[in-house]
C-alpha cells in the first residue's frame, strides 16, 4: 500500500534533517571514500576466462565509483553547501548552532533540548556581531527556534526535491 502524503513528506524530511544535521560528519565520510577509491590498486589484472586475455580497466571502474559517489554523496554535500551559503547570516549561526546541538536530550515529553542551549549561544553570537546586550538580541519565543528549523528543513526539501535527490 502507497504511503501518504503525510508520511512520504516526514520521511522526505527526516532525510533532509539528517544531512543538514551530520553534513560536516557525512563530508569527512565522504572525502575518506573517495580518497579510498583514488588510492585503490591500480594494477591490471587479467582475465582467467579461458581463451580471454582481457586486461581490465582500472582506471574506468575508478571513475564509475568516483561518479556513482558523487552522484548520491557528492550532490546532496553541494546541496547543504549552497543552503547554508544562501541563509542569512543569523539562520548560519542557528543551524551551526543547531548542528553543534544537536546530541542534546530532552527528559520526556516537551520542548526539545536543544532549543535552550541553542537559544542561549544565539543571543551571544548575535550580540557580539551586533555589538549590543544579549538582551536586546535574545529570543524569547522558544518556538521560534522550532520554526527556523522546519523553514530550513523545508527550503533544502524543495531544492532537493527540484535535484531528483529525494526518492
Amino acid at each position: 500500500m502507497p504511503e501518504t502524503l503525510a508520511e512520504e513528506h516526514k520521511n522526505e524530511n527526516r532525510i533532509v534533517s539528517a544531512w543538514l544535521l551530520y553534513y560536516h560528519d557525512r563530508k569527512k565520510d565522504y572525502e575518506r571514500r573517495r580518497e579510498v577509491i583514488l588510492q585503490s590498486s591500480s594494477a591490471s589484472r587479467i582475465s582467467e576466462a579461458p581463451g580471454h586475455a582481457s586486461v581490465s580497466d582500472t582506471t574506468g571502474r575508478k571513475g564509475d565509483k568516483l561518479a556513482e559517489l558523487a552522484e548520491d554523496a557528492g550532490a546532496w554535500l553541494a546541496l547543504i553547501a549552497e543552503v547554508e551559503e544562501r541563509l542569512p547570516w543569523k539562520m548560519q549561526i542557528f543551524l551551526r548552532l543547531r548542528r553543534e546541538f544537536r546530541y542534546a536530550r530532552s527528559r520526556g515529553r516537551g520542548r526539545p533540548a536543544w532549543i535552550p542551549h541553542v537559544q542561549r549561544h544565539y543571543a551571544e553570537e548575535v550580540a557580539a556581531v551586533l555589538k549590543r546586550s544579549e538582551e536586546d538580541v535574545w529570543v524569547s519565543r522558544v518556538e521560534t527556534f522550532g520554526d527556523w528549523w522546519k523553514m530550513i528543513i523545508e527550503y533544502t526539501g524543495r531544492l532537493a526535491g527540484k535535484r531528483g535527490l529525494l526518492p
